[in-house]
């Protein structure tokens, strides 16, 4: 399993049994308007969303430390995820690979695509390197990219796009559904501010070659 895979299963468990909330108010550092529809989010709070990673995907040692940190001081720590990244870069270098990363505005480190090489190797190191810090990484992309704890990753993108001035007030995830099938967007996906909101939705898009 890579690691791109691995923050999406770890997301799509967070997911599961998400409960029903009002409109979206913006939260922390939201700027905008929030979509004006009645969204699901994915707990009440997110220290219920800490709770819940406990009790369901089993973290390691190391990784449950960081979590009851954050179930104490309603956050988890910068220092806690920068820790987590430098283990998975040391683990990789380990194993003769050098992931190449960007960081975002918001603190979150997107894996960019590695030189061809021999994918298999690459991804059993992944899959190794990746057991004790993909949860700690899931929950800070939550915390950092979707304070409202919404549970529709479309509406995490278009709120990003809009902060931005990507898109106009009147884009939808309807929009941004109709424009991903097509792949053809009213703005660059590959350009690194449209890029971060895409990815700390959930959505990749990388230049290959």
């Amino acid at each position: 399993m890579t690691r791109a895979v691995a923050l999406a299963t770890v997301a799509a468990l967070l997911l599961a049994g998400c409960s029903a909330g009002e409109s979206p108010s913006g939260g922390p550092g939201a700027t905008t308007p929030a979509p004006s529809i009645t969204a699901e989010r994915i707990a009440d709070s997110f220290t219920a969303l800490c709770q819940k990673a406990l009790d369901t995907l089993n973290p390691s040692p190391v990784e449950r430390q960081v979590i009851e940190r954050a179930l104490t001081t309603g956050r988890l720590d910068p220092a806690d995820y920068e820790a987590a990244h430098i283990r998975y870069v040391q683990c990789m270098a380990e194993r003769g690979f050098n992931p190449p990363f960007r960081k975002t505005p918001a603190g979150l480190y997107i894996e960019l695509p590695y030189e061809p090489g021999d994918m298999t190797k690459r991804d059993e190191a992944d899959s190794e390197c990746s057991a004790d810090t993909v949860i700690v990484s899931s929950l800070f992309r939550v915390q950092q990219a979707n304070p409202d704890l919404l549970s529709d990753p479309r509406l995490v993108a278009v709120r990003c796009l809009r902060r931005e001035g990507l898109i106009t007030l009147d884009y939808s995830v309807d929009d941004l559904d109709r424009d991903k099938a097509a792949n053809a967007f009213p703005f660059d996906q590959y350009e690194e501010t449209a890029n971060n909101c895409l990815y700390e939705a959930g959505y990749a898009y990388f230049k290959i070659g």
